[in-house]
């Protein structure tokens, strides 16, 4: 018996594939029972030649023949000669190995001591340790190599951290377990034993280059099989020279060389070369030109038509969109199947999303050939997220990852009514801040609806209802996760971890969840899907295993264990076998290896991915490893020996298909930048002047007819590009007949009603219908309860009164400090000093700063466990943002205080409230329908002084920003608030102080706690000074100089430091001063309930225009909370603001005089 070796040689599309399926064809049918014959192949290639040969029509059946990976060989020899009961270890498993070996070690390393804990970094550890395990490289070995590069300190570093890493791996492993690599060096070592492979027929396919593991391998094939036949790419033979470095067939000339080197010292007869030079594959003459002349320089041009196309896109997704139509025209035109029709691609991670939304729009069944990550499974999402809750007790970030998987739900509940119940429990924990203990305690959750600093309302049954549902969702969530937590709180070791997790994940019922989920998705035909949840449940019970081997009886903190479990997590991927047979193949371009492919398309043909610009993005950088390649180390190929490569890869690629090439490369990124076409498109362009161009765009109606038929793949489709088509009609431009044709079987097919509803869009306007008479009664009752800031909003805008009052739309509340609260803090504890004050008979004037700061920090204590779920008491930060607040009301109480002691006017009453059930009636207006509007608020507080001339009373309101009263706004209808308040005044004085009383004014107190910035050194004196008139009010006061004076009797002529208004020597009012005559005010008091009134109609009319007004660059939309619900928009005609022109003072006085009058 005589062992030989033989080369099948020959270029792309040759026939190398066909020539060994055919040989092997022949002796199948001449001894069906013969000697085996194996077949080896890539892994990405086994299942698809397997279909192959079991898929020829004359052959019976093929028991003989058996196809085999290099790993898949290794189980095969290895159940025959024993050597597989050692455990085997996925990647995922050798992570979590390296993840541990890291966390020990920390102290020891060189270099990686900061890379340690980077995302990412054990993927590239892991990488560098199977490196050397493929290259047979023994930590011996580096450890001699530390001698040779002494003088590199860095690479030195590298190379003892990695020596120390892989020292550790290898002593864990050597006992007991096999990892992915070590199965081919078991196999060299196992063949000579195997009795099937003794006068085997080996045939070898499909690799253009084999690793040292694999070349061990080889020769023991040699050695032991009957023939081992290699088909190579390329032309020539290399026994006695190597290839040049830029030769097209470098690779595979390299691997010929050293298959004949090893066949040569091993006295194995080579026979004769089989060289096939007739191109088989290419059924069409410009594909085959193409082959040929690839490397030929210079360029040989093809002068006839070619079956090469060109596609220019405006971007990625326009590519897609437009080989998505070409796919479909393919198919339905010219007879291909989905399984003639391959998709290449470099970077399929940047196309993989438009895949699975384009062609699943536009109906195109397809497969993608690549394996994807795990992480996003619910499952693994599940798992990351408990864990990440116990390590980073109970964010508010995990909890709900972890929610939203739906796996926390009872097995048989109806998932949308779950779905809505989280909805809830989110808003209620975003609302009140629950995380961390608020989740483990044992106090039930309060919940009120309501909650204001001045409201003790009983709670509702409605509220209890609700309170319960959210004890109860509470319950369902935490309880499962708190139970886990307690167990790994117990476990003693990597075991009781592990069990820990499992019985969390049965105790839940995940693999019925699980299987639920997979029911699903075959109903509803996704086959792909529903695979993966069964892959993704055995994934983690497979890495649950490998860790219980590995790490099974380490003792680990929890935050270790999640972070190695972690790390196993990242490494789990889907690998999925094309579920259907009729499929478009979306595959890798470097990887994978397809047969009998008609039409092929390259998609992104970009400079940087075609030829590839590889990143130095391993441990090792390029210069390092040359450096340890000169001493001796054999490692992977360099960034330059891949680039060498390149020109390969991508004759690999034009020359898959047989019948039809589409190259096409997008124009610009998602951001809009401009990309450069691949180098390759400028070749192939001079190569085939006569190609055809094609251009995939935006606009549709530049291209041909033809083309534009191919825009109505299906009735989703059509409808989408026949609305666009009509929108261009619309606008006056030509539109092709085709389009009428589509709108026509549009409208008379059974997609009638979606179609008109889509259609009628063209003629939609952004605009609200008025609220018809009945409805306005159903949203707002018989009688329109509004408080003035509503009467305020409605002139701002009516749409948004409608969504505030009408619909009563709230946004979702989140548990934080809003400027609104604040607010409400400061007017409150005002409110609380005042009362006081009042109580214990104390007067304005005549307080100490002793006892304002004893009333102070009274009302702080008493208010702030009110504020927004006792927020102010929830964080340090907010503790310190409550003594702040405190501070300023301090301040503002002390200014008060200033302001009484030289002022008539003292503080008669705060917070007066009018209304139906308040202080004082509500103001009353008859409306149109026989509808009535009561209008109810509340004063901040109201200053009293006599003089001989009687009574007068002034407003004050408090703002928590500087605010001017602009009668301008008053005359918009914008500004309603203090004329109101003073209108109601006058018109209840009686009641209020018992006798006629006259206004003196209308004035804005700031609270604040003014910075004072000065360049000169000032005395206590002098800021207190400065403070105080920081604090002056805004306002309009009575055109009366003795008013003036009775409210800042420190005044002697210039301006008051206490109001707006100044006094000249001769006694008489500056012109500076902010002031209005009695007349004024009662032309104002009137104009305001004319306002009212019309506002109040206008509500009843049921107005609900978006009509936001603009006055100089002010819009209300900037603080909107509806901006998204109307859309406004301004590019749209019937979307335009208000134009308000701003007034001054005289001019607005004017102008509502004259409403008044007339």
């Amino acid at each position: 018996m005589r062992m030989s070796l033989r080369f099948v040689r020959g270029r792309s599309g040759s026939g190398k594939t066909t020539f060994l399926l055919n040989e092997m064809k022949e002796s199948l049918q001449q001894k069906p029972d013969g000697k085996p014959i194996f077949l080896i192949v890539p892994d990405q290639m086994t299942f698809l030649t397997e279909y192959k040969m079991v898929s020829q029509p004359d052959l019976k059946g093929m028991i003989r023949l058996q196809v085999y990976s290099f790993t898949r060989l290794a189980w095969r020899i290895l159940q025959e000669t024993g050597g597989i009961t050692r455990l085997h270890i996925s990647t995922t498993g050798l992570n979590m190995l390296i993840r541990k070996i890291v966390n020990e070690n920390k102290e020891k390393f060189l270099v990686f001591k900061q890379s340690a804990e980077k995302n990412g970094f054990i993927d590239h550890l892991e990488k560098i340790v199977t490196e050397f395990k493929r290259y047979c490289i023994t930590p011996s070995e580096l450890n001699n190599e530390l001698e040779t590069i002494s003088n590199e300190p860095t690479l030195e570093g590298k190379i003892h951290d990695l020596e120390l890493i892989y020292e550790q791996f290898e002593n864990t492993i050597k006992q007991k377990y096999l990892a992915s690599e070590d199965y081919l060096m078991l196999l060299a070592e196992k063949i000579k034993e195997s009795e099937t492979l003794k006068d085997a027929e080996v045939f070898i396919d499909g690799f253009y280059s084999f690793t040292p593991q694999e070349y061990l391998v080889i020769e023991q094939l040699l050695k032991s099989a009957r023939r081992v036949t290699i088909a190579l790419n390329g032309e020539r033979t290399y026994r006695e020279s190597l290839p040049g470095e830029f030769h097209l067939f470098r690779m595979t000339g390299e691997t010929y060389a050293t298959v004949y080197e090893i066949a040569r010292i091993n006295g194995i007869e080579v026979e004769e070369d089989v060289a096939l030079n007739q191109s088989v594959r290419f059924q069409d003459e410009s594909l085959a030109h193409l082959e040929k002349y690839y490397e030929a320089l210079p360029v040989q041009p093809f002068t006839k038509d070619a079956n090469i196309y060109f596609c220019e896109a405006t971007n990625a997704r326009a590519e897609i969109e437009g080989i998505g139509r070409k796919i479909v025209a393919l198919v339905r035109d010219r007879g291909y199947r989905y399984k003639d029709i391959a998709v290449l691609v470099r970077n399929g991670q940047n196309y993989q999303e438009l895949f699975e939304t384009i062609f699943h729009d536009y109906e195109i069944p397809y497969y993608i050939d690549q394996k994807r990550p795990m992480l996003n499974h619910p499952l693994i999402e599940f798992i990351r997220s408990s864990l990440e809750i116990i390590t980073s007790y109970w964010r508010y970030d995990p909890v709900f990852r972890a929610v939203k998987t739906d796996l926390l739900f009872p097995l048989n509940a109806n998932i949308h009514v779950m779905r809505e119940k989280m909805d809830r429990l989110e808003n209620y924990c975003l609302a009140y801040g629950i995380q961390g203990d608020k989740w483990t305690r044992k106090e039930r959750w309060r919940y009120r609806r309501i909650s204001g600093l001045d409201r003790d309302f009983p709670q509702t049954d409605e509220e209890k209802q609700f309170e319960q549902e959210l004890n109860e969702s509470r319950l369902m969530i935490a309880a499962p996760i708190n139970r886990l937590a307690g167990r790994l709180k117990k476990a003693k070791n990597g075991k009781e971890l592990c069990t820990a997790l499992f019985l969390y994940l049965e105790e839940l019922d995940i693999p019925a969840k699980l299987e639920k989920m997979q029911q699903d998705a075959e109903e509803n035909g996704k086959l792909m899907l529903s695979r993966e949840h069964g892959q993704a449940w055995d994934g983690v019970l497979q890495l649950l295993d490998e860790y219980v081997e590995i790490l099974g009886d380490k003792e680990l903190s929890i935050k270790q264990f999640s972070e190695i479990i972690e790390a196993g997590l990242e490494s789990l991927h889907f690998s999925l076998v094309p579920p259907a047979i009729d499929q478009v193949v979306i595959a890798d371009l470097e990887l994978s290896r397809l047969s009998d492919i008609k039409a092929a398309f390259v998609i992104g043909m970009i400079d940087g991915i075609m030829p590839m610009k590889f990143q130095e993005d391993g441990i090792l950088t390029d210069e390092e490893r040359e450096k340890l390649l000169s001493s001796g180390l054999t490692l992977a190929p360099t960034n330059k020996m891949r680039l060498l490569d390149e020109e390969f890869i991508a004759y690999k690629a034009f020359t898959t298909p047989a019948e039809l090439l589409f190259l096409s490369y997008p124009l610009a990124n998602e951001e809009g930048k401009a990309l450069i076409p691949s180098p390759y498109l400028k070749r192939l362009g001079e190569m085939f002047p006569n190609g055809n161009h094609l251009f995939f765009g935006n606009e549709v109606s530049e291209l041909p007819t033809e083309e534009q038929l191919e825009f109505l793949l299906n009735r989703k489709q059509a409808l989408t590009h026949v609305t666009y088509q009509l929108q261009a009609y619309k606008r006056h431009e030509p539109i092709d007949a085709i389009w009428w044709d589509g709108y026509n079987l549009l409208m008379t097919g059974r997609d009638r009603d979606s179609a008109v509803k889509v259609l009628s869009s063209l003629f939609y306007e952004n605009k609200a219908k008025r609220l018809s008479a009945s409805t306005v009664k159903d949203l707002y009752g018989e009688e329109i309860n509004g408080s003035i800031s509503r009467m305020e909003m409605f002139n701002r805008c009516p749409f948004s009164h409608f969504m505030s009052h009408g619909l009563r739309l709230q946004e979702r509340k989140i548990y934080r400090l809003d400027a609104p609260d604040i607010g409400e803090m400061f007017h409150s504890a005002l409110k609380y000093v005042g009362d006081q004050v009042m109580k214990e008979n104390l007067s304005w004037g005549k307080l100490t700063k002793r006892q304002i700061r004893a009333l102070v920090a009274d009302a702080v204590t008493y208010l702030a466990p009110k504020l927004q779920n006792e927020i102010l008491l929830s964080s340090n930060r907010h503790q310190y943002l409550l003594r702040k607040l405190e501070r300023v009301i301090l301040r503002a109480t002390e200014v008060i205080e200033e302001q009484a002691k030289s002022s008539k006017f003292v503080p008669y009453r705060m917070e007066l409230s009018f209304g139906p059930n308040g202080d004082l009636p509500p103001v009353l207006f008859q409306l149109k329908n026989g509808m009535k509007m009561a209008l109810a608020g509340r004063i901040d507080r109201i200053d009293k002084a006599e003089n001989e001339n009687g009574v007068f009373l002034r407003i004050i309101d408090y703002k928590s920003s500087s605010h001017d009263l602009n009668i301008g706004e008053v005359y918009y209808g914008l500004a309603l608030q203090m004329l109101t308040y003073l209108d109601i005044l006058v018109r209840y004085s009686e009641q209020l102080v018992g006798t006629k009383a006259d206004p003196a004014g209308v004035l804005y107190f700031h609270i604040h706690n003014p910075i004072i910035k000065s360049k000169k050194l000032l005395t206590i004196e002098e800021i207190e000074e400065l403070i105080f008139k920081d604090f002056k009010m805004t306002g309009l006061v009575l055109a009366d100089p003795e008013i003036v004076r009775m409210m800042d009797q420190t005044l002697e002529r210039g301006d008051s430091k206490i109001i707006s208004a100044g006094l000249k020597t001769d006694g008489t009012l500056t012109a500076r001063s902010k002031v209005a005559n009695k007349e004024d005010f009662s032309h104002l008091r009137q104009y305001v309930r004319q306002v009212f009134e019309k506002t109040g109609n206008e509500i009843v009319e049921g107005n609900v225009d978006i009509a936001p007004y603009k006055m100089d660059d002010r819009v209300p939309c900037t603080y909107c909370p509806f901006k998204s619900v109307c859309q406004f928009d301004q590019t749209l005609k019937e979307n335009n603001y208000r134009i308000l022109p701003s007034l001054n003072n005289e001019n607005a006085m004017e102008r509502v005089k004259e409403v008044v009058k007339s």
